[in-house]
């Protein structure tokens, strides 16, 4: 019996030790994917395999557009014309978040400036991603503005594709090549990335196959407003659209277009209002730049946009705690709650 029971123990230790080197073959087999930016195909699946493994979600963003700027004055022209310092997009530093302002020092048009450098010493060629519905106005403004500099402005809508990567268990691959661009977007990490493609280039990434509500979803739950939607052109702010807070301004450069409110309001001023995230208490058909009332019946703001029940609004601090309401077309109230997003300083009402 005492040698039958050995026989067993040591069959069970060598099964046990078996085992484990199986489990160890295992993990170096299951290795994390690679990201070939060179390769025509895609790996997005429908869904994600487990709740503990969330994967990327891959967008591809059809109502944003591309217009490229190329040419040996490109930086110094555009250093005029937009709110932060162009001189800092170099070869190492790819990608940056920027608005155009009007001679009021009201948004026109916001914009991610992608450096597309193959080498420190190639030619400037930037492309400037907007809202795909303000691109002729764009293309028609930069020309106005272009005098005699050796630049030249086009359209690439056709050329490049626009996606976001939002983030999931694993970071999003970044990298740079023939192929396009992939880098952190500039605003919030927690957007995940920006990835320009030239058409006919997919994704290779293990990922998932997002939709735009997706995206709008995730950017209105975080309080990030983009295109004409969230910052209509001429009625916005810059400061009150949070452009401080997403790393979009310098106040060291030199002059540019509508600087002077911009500046006066930051180092004098207090911010009053601020795009800020807001909760629906029910999916609605609220029309951009409908009033806000907080519980005494004050004005607390403006709606912008929503996707859902998560939208974006131009809200009061005074009044960012209370509940606010909204009127649709028919007369209904739409009652909404304002929220803080983690990311702003401790005082939001500091310019």
């Amino acid at each position: 019996m005492a040698g039958r029971l050995g026989l067993c123990v040591r069959h069970s230790q060598k099964l046990l030790t078996n085992f484990r080197h199986l489990q160890a073959s295992s993990r170096d087999t299951l290795q994390s994917p690679t990201f070939h930016p060179h390769l025509r195909r895609t790996y997005c699946t429908t869904k994600a395999d487990t709740q503990d493994d969330i994967k990327t979600k891959c967008v591809r963003l059809e109502e944003r557009s591309l217009v490229q700027v190329a040419g040996s004055d490109t930086i110094p022209f555009l250093q005029g014309l937009v709110t932060n310092d162009v001189t800092c997009l170099n070869f190492e530093n790819r990608v940056m978040y920027t608005m155009m302002l009007n001679v009021q020092g009201r948004v026109l048009y916001d914009l991610l400036m992608y450096n597309l450098q193959r080498t420190p010493d190639s030619p400037p060629c930037l492309l400037l991603e907007c809202d795909h519905s303000v691109v002729t106005q764009l293309i028609k403004l930069l020309k106005m503005y272009k005098i005699r500099k050796k630049v030249d402005v086009s359209s690439v809508t056709d050329e490049y594709t626009v996606w976001a990567l939002l983030p999931g268990t694993t970071d999003p691959p970044a990298f740079v090549s023939d192929s396009g661009i992939s880098v952190t977007d500039p605003r919030l990490p927690t957007l995940g990335n920006r990835v320009v493609l030239k058409s006919g280039t997919n994704l290779v990434f293990d990922c998932v196959e997002g939709t735009p509500e997706d995206y709008h979803t995730h950017r209105y739950k975080l309080g990030v407003g983009e295109g004409v939607n969230d910052l209509p052109p001429g009625n916005s702010l810059p400061l009150e659209s949070n452009i401080a807070y997403l790393n979009g301004v310098s106040f060291n450069k030199g002059c540019y277009i509508g600087q002077e409110l911009t500046a006066r309001s930051h180092h004098t001023g207090v911010i009053r209002k601020r795009l800020m995230p807001v909760t629906l208490e029910r999916p609605s058909s609220l029309e951009a730049g409908s009033a806000l009332t907080s519980e005494k019946g004050k004005n607390a703001g403006k709606f912008r946009h929503a996707q859902g029940v998560h939208g974006i609004a131009l809200v009061r601090l005074a009044h960012s705690h209370e509940r606010l309401t909204a009127k649709v077309d028919s007369g209904e109230e739409v009652g909404m709650k304002a929220e803080t997003p983690q990311w702003w300083p401790k005082d939001p009402q500091q310019a």
